[in-house]
């Protein structure tokens, strides 16, 4: 079945027409989003892991959104009526690539990937996604003219409460389903009279889903990358601190300094400060992971604790401990190569801490947490309030 559908995937990949991209980085016809709309804001999921699938979606290289002009223009005139109202658009995607459709295709036929089932599909049997029609051979979203958003507050920023969340697989995100309230349906539909108003159709089925009625492209598919300017400018950048990454990482696996691990810190202005790798087994210390010490030669480097405006490149995904470490330097960006799962096939396995967390901390086979002398240690540490030192 998986080699079937990957072969229809590839036939509609070469005989339905990837159209060559220019120079821009955009193929003629097509528009980044905020260029048209500058109002709006975007919260790209399938750049991030936290979709239904639980990773990145493949041919997402950038948290942008495009579109088709004729799209982007229609767009602007709901986004005009709804800031009348009070509300910016919230953009969750627009055009995908085939790539990324056949990433949906192949993650729905892996029956044993349940990871993200409790947020997005409690109640529905992955191996009902494509019956269904939550999971499809291809997407409007790849005509270029298809667009999945919300509605915020211009005032807070916050989300209008809609009944149900982006991405949710369940008849709560239906039109007209009569498991919210009267407030959260009042809330889609003004979101849809004006996306209607503006010359899209809704999705029955998806609440935050519309298509251009008058698309101009209605039989043609494209698989350029969701990318950006700002990206491909980096491209360089990003390239040396892979390459160094691996580089170190490849050395240190081979003299058996530590797992194939490596990082880089690099600046807003794209130099490379330091390249780490992990050093666990030479060092005897299991914190001695890449990113840790690349952030702790980072330091030493600059003469200072705060690394706030620098980058981090990692080989892999960063593991939790790495994840609070780079957050406590005061890093917020941070970049990887390989995926969870990929450092999972070869027997790392970081879930199990993940799972720990979110689970409140209690599963004490894991790790037993308990208090004591809890009155001590808030005396010292009301001590060091008074001395009005620096919170860090």
């Amino acid at each position: 079945m998986k080699s079937r559908i990957r072969i229809v995937l590839l036939v509609v990949l070469v005989a339905l027409l990837a159209s060559p991209v220019l120079a821009s980085g955009l193929p003629e016809g097509f528009v980044y989003i905020t260029d048209v709309i500058p109002t709006a804001k975007l919260d790209i999921r399938y750049y991030t892991g936290y979709n239904f699938v639980g990773t990145r979606i493949e041919g997402y290289h950038a948290p942008t959104a495009i579109l088709t002009k004729e799209a982007a223009e229609a767009l602007k005139q709901a986004a005009e009526i709804l800031d009348e109202q009070g509300y910016y658009i919230k953009v969750f995607d627009a055009y995908r690539p085939l790539r990324a459709v056949e990433h949906f295709v192949l993650w729905a036929q892996d029956l044993d990937d349940q990871k993200m089932k409790a947020d997005f599909y409690p109640e529905v049997d992955k191996e009902r996604l494509f019956e269904l029609g939550y999971v499809a051979l291809r997407s409007g979203h790849s005509r270029g003219s298809v667009v999945d958003l919300t509605l915020i507050y211009k005032d807070t920023l916050d989300e209008v409460d809609m009944g149900s969340p982006f991405d949710f697989f369940g008849e709560i995100s239906h039109h007209g389903t009569d498991l919210i309230t009267p407030e959260q349906e009042a809330n889609r539909n003004i979101l849809r009279d004006a996306m209607v108003a503006a010359g899209f159709e809704p999705y029955p089925e998806e609440w935050w889903h519309y298509r251009l009625a008058d698309e101009p492209y209605t039989d043609r598919y494209f698989d350029f990358p969701v990318d950006s300017p700002d990206f491909q400018s980096w491209r360089g950048v990003l390239d040396e601190a892979m390459e160094k990454s691996v580089e170190r990482a490849r050395q240190t696996m081979n003299e058996n300094i530590g797992g194939p691990f490596g990082a880089a810190i690099f600046d807003m202005e794209g130099n490379i400060i330091v390249v780490a790798s992990n050093s666990v087994l030479r060092d005897h210390d299991p914190t001695a992971h890449a990113e840790v010490n690349a952030i702790r030669e980072a330091g030493r480097v600059l003469g200072t604790h705060d690394l706030s405006g620098y980058i981090l490149y990692a080989t892999g995904y960063p593991c939790p401990m790495c994840l609070a470490a780079t957050i406590w330097s005061n890093i917020s960006h941070v970049i990887y190569g390989a995926r969870p799962e990929d450092a999972e096939a070869i027997g790392f396995r970081d879930d199990f801490i993940y799972r720990f967390i979110e689970g409140g901390r209690v599963d004490s086979s894991i790790l037993l947490i308990e208090e004591y002398g809890r009155d001590a240690c808030v005396e010292l540490f009301q001590e060091y309030a008074e001395m009005q030192k620096q919170i860090y």
